[in-house]
């Protein structure tokens, strides 16, 4: 590679001293705007900086964010933290060493020939005399040095390092030992823990609360905090709360002002008011005039149309959210595993109306998560009631109820596919229209509606339309743009209004329904011609990487027979047509009882440069596992009065005794550019299950999950 991108974050952060702290003897302490949410991103940037600094990683430690001392690189989403942060601190590694390499030979007045390099330290082979970067550190060469935002060939040169792979996770031994500490296991001397009281609905306004309860809660000095319908509790006692919670819910009353519409969501997304847009080639969305849909009567071209559905699914972290937050006088100081700190240090100071310099962000770990969960709405919530008690740290935990129950889900979503493909197995025509609720409703300083409790708390139930998002493959759009070359694209997307339930991100946004539609959608015109999945690919493929992923996934397959009465099947995309590439395959069983059983699975995936190989190599197993749950298992129900998939067993997910075997392959490019790996997987995953059990009933199935009633009242019809 001729040069190498120093990615968004130098254009801000371009001094050594935004990502390094050599203040500690013998350690290298590294900042990160990304923070840790089961990516491991922190010992993936751990190595990257031990490749190029030549520091042993384990002398190498990685700062947990906090908006005080860290730079601002956004949300940890969107599969980047390695292509921001992992390009940032590649960049600043290599800037650091050759300042470094440079200082040192002009100070001990040697050539490159006379050094020894070793952990940091630079020695004379002639004098023994050494210089090491913590000296450095302390010179006004370190200060002065600027990130360059582009290295050349040159200076790439300088720069030699081996891709060893084989390290120990930074956290592994304390997890595995119970010692690694959790937002949960916050503790504070006398801190107040606390539950919110939840209503049944989104729609509901506090009517009183039994005078009866409230002496109880007295005797048993227990707080109770009222704001508007925003109603929590609160004790020194954790178990008393959790014991007082039960009982309040059946002495605050509530007045229901709308119910949860109860219509057939798939309808409501084809009925209800929606906004339409044009996407073009790149991505883009467009205010634009929609073209009609186009028809053949060529007898050498045959058109084929689909329909595809996926329900609500929810985000389902094993352990609920959770935040600690402390008032002093006008400070605040948050503890949260939110996956988009800075945000909410600004969205926080503007409900209190503060400068935000008062409100300081600390990340703490949660359990792991992808997408925007109920972290965010938590530490509203615990900076709202610790407000009202001041030089007291509140712990809110959510409960199991409230994290299923009020959590932003992914949205349901439609895709209507046509196609057309001619005698020479060429796609001429391709129309997908995507119909969804927004997959963006993070909070911020100018939408503070988009904490569930700021609803509460203000009393103000009217739901606010979102708005369409219009950049390249943003939201419900992503991964709708095709990219194979099809002779003629009609891509259309649709922002759908009033739908039932609270909806924002979820892993991967709309590229996993739009991916489970198209890829599967293309098996079926494939199908037409008799044409194999790999080659109906590789013919529409002019990008040799993408070719490289498929025919690497076809040879890793074909090296294992398939089991008696299994059935195959094979799916591909690029993330957001800019991210990694990944194709995977799926051998699975079908079940006298219409149970799907997963034998095999193969991934193959390009993501440029190799950072960290067992990282990808969880990231998209891990990832491949949460697909798989969403397509056979998952879904949000719900009635016109409440959320009734409360719990584990009413929200069914994957159990380890569907976990296939793997047989992952990484191709690494070194030198290229760190691609997001941490979503490529999903949309792959649904579509080569579908493929899959397609070819197992000899039927699409186009609703998801493919359960046993689904699956039932598709063959039926």
């Amino acid at each position: 590679m001729n040069q190498f991108n120093s990615g968004p974050s130098i254009n801000t952060y371009n001094k050594l001293s935004h990502w390094f702290d050599f203040s500690n003897p013998g350690i290298l302490k590294v900042y990160s705007g990304k923070v840790d949410i089961g990516q491991h991103i922190s010992s993936t940037l751990a190595l990257i900086t031990s490749k190029i600094t030549e520091i042993k990683y384990d002398q190498i430690e990685i700062i947990k964010l906090s908006t005080d001392i860290s730079p601002n690189e956004g949300i940890t989403a969107s599969s980047l933290s390695v292509a921001n942060s992992g390009s940032a601190v590649k960049a600043a590694s290599i800037a650091l060493k050759i300042s470094f390499l440079n200082y040192a030979l002009e100070n001990l007045k040697i050539k490159n020939e006379d050094i020894l390099f070793e952990n940091g330290v630079i020695k004379d082979k002639n004098s023994n005399k050494t210089i090491s970067y913590w000296d450095f550190s302390k010179t006004d060469e370190f200060r002065e040095v600027i990130i360059p935002e582009i290295f050349d060939e040159n200076s790439l040169k300088k720069i030699n390092y081996e891709n060893n792979q084989k390290i120990e996770l930074k956290t592994i031994n304390e997890i595995v030992t119970g010692k690694y500490k959790y937002v949960h296991d916050i503790n504070f001397p006398k801190m107040l823990h606390a539950r919110i009281v939840r209503p049944p609905s989104y729609h509901c306004k506090l009517i009183k609360i039994n005078e009866d309860f409230k002496k109880r809660l007295v005797e048993n000095e227990i707080e109770l905090f009222v704001k508007g319908s925003f109603v929590a509790i609160l004790s020194l006692d954790e178990f008393l709360v959790i014991k007082f919670l039960e009982i309040a819910k059946n002495n605050i009353f509530w007045e229901e002002k709308q119910q949860l519409s109860s219509n057939n969501v798939f309808s409501s997304l084809e009925k209800h008011e929606k906004e339409s847009l044009l996407v073009k080639s790149g991505g883009e969305a467009f205010y634009e005039e929609i073209p009609e849909k186009k028809s053949f009567n060529d007898p050498k071209i045959k058109s084929l149309s689909t329909i595809f559905k996926k329900s609500y699914l929810m985000h389902g972290p094993i352990g609920p959210s959770a935040s600690c937050a402390i008032y002093n006088d006008i400070e605040f100081t948050v503890f949260s595993h939110s996956q988009s700190i800075f945000a909410l240090k600004h969205s926080i100071s503007k409900y209190f109306d503060i400068d935000p310099n008062l409100v300081t962000l600390k990340f703490m770990p949660g359990s792991g998560c992808y997408g925007h969960n109920g972290a965010d709405d938590v530490a509203f919530e615990a900076s709202v009631i610790a407000k009202g008690y001041p030089e007291r740290y509140i712990l809110l935990k959510w409960t199991r109820e409230d994290e299923h129950s009020w959590e932003p889900y992914g949205s349901a979503s439609l895709n209507k596919v046509f196609g057309a493909i001619n005698d020479d197995g060429e796609i001429v025509y391709w129309s997908n229209e995507a119909y969804s609720d927004t997959y963006l409703s993070r909070p911020s300083d100018i939408e503070l509606n988009n904490f569930i409790s700021y609803k509460f708390l203000t009393n103000n139930f009217v739901k606010t339309k979102s708005k369409p998002k219009t950049s390249a493959h943003m939201g419900i759009h992503r991964n709708l743009d095709p990219i194979y070359n099809f002779k003629e694209n009609r891509l259309v997307k649709n922002l759908v209004h009033d739908l039932p339930l609270r909806t924002s991100a979820l892993r991967t946004l709309g590229a996993f329904a739009n991916i489970t539609a198209s890829e599967s959608f293309l098996n079926d015109l494939a199908s037409i011609k008799n044409i194999d999945p790999f080659d109906i690919r590789i013919n529409h493929l002019d990008d040799e990487r993408a070719i490289a992923i498929l025919k690497s996934l076809k040879k890793e397959m074909d090296f294992f027979k398939p089991k008696e009465d299994s059935f195959r099947g094979i799916a591909f995309s690029r993330y957001k047509n800019s991210a990694a590439y990944c194709a995977v395959g799926v051998e699975l069983n079908v079940t006298d009882d219409l149970e799907i059983k997963l034998n095999h699975a193969w991934i193959s995936v390009d993501a440029g440069e190799i950072a960290y190989e067992d990282g990808i190599k969880a990231q998209v197993e891990g990832g491949f596992i949460q697909a798989a749950s969403w397509t056979l298992y998952e879904e949000v129900i719900f009635d016109s009065k409440e959320i009734i998939s409360k719990d584990w067993d009413s929200y069914k997910i994957i159990g380890f005794d569907n976990i296939p075997v793997f047989t992952t392959s990484i191709i690494d490019q070194k030198g290229c550019a760190y691609l997001g790996v941490g979503e490529v997987v999903a949309g792959p995953t649904g579509a080569a299950i579908s493929n899959a059990l397609c070819n197992a009933l000899g039927q699409r199935i186009k609703t998801l999950p493919f359960t046993k009633d689904n699956i039932t009242k598709e063959l039926l019809n």
